[in-house]
């Protein structure tokens, strides 16, 4: 690893050590918006589980969106690789062929013929 990232990792983990440690508290987490007293669904963990969660979620959503937006040059890749292949096979199907003669100077050249009207 470079410097530069190395710049980078390790404060990233100190934060994310210093943040785990501040939120170790039970939260409850509810999925009902409607009801703070009796919610249909709730579970307490600790607060850094929420917001990792959230976090995982985020960075999950994020991928399959930019999964999805690289899918027409995807299909392009494809479609070149395709295209590649059909011009590689055409070239070597006609590098077994015989050459034909150089015919060009040998002969005059044929002279258009005159119409008769």
């Amino acid at each position: 690893m470079t410097l530069k990232t190395w710049f980078i990792l390790i404060p990233c983990i100190i934060v994310g050590v210093v943040l785990t440690l501040a939120n170790l508290a039970p939260v409850q987490f509810s999925l009902d918006p409607f009801s703070d007293v009796r919610p249909a669904f709730a579970v307490t963990v600790p607060l850094i589980v929420v917001i990792f969660a959230a976090f995982g979620l985020g960075m999950v959503a994020g991928s399959l969106a930019a999964w999805a937006g690289q899918h027409r040059n995807r299909v392009e890749g494809r479609a070149a690789k395709r295209e590649l292949k059909r011009v590689q096979k055409q070239q070597t199907d006609t590098d077994g062929l015989t050459a034909l003669p150089d015919t060009r100077g040998s002969a005059t050249p044929a002279l258009p013929t005159a119409r008769s009207a």
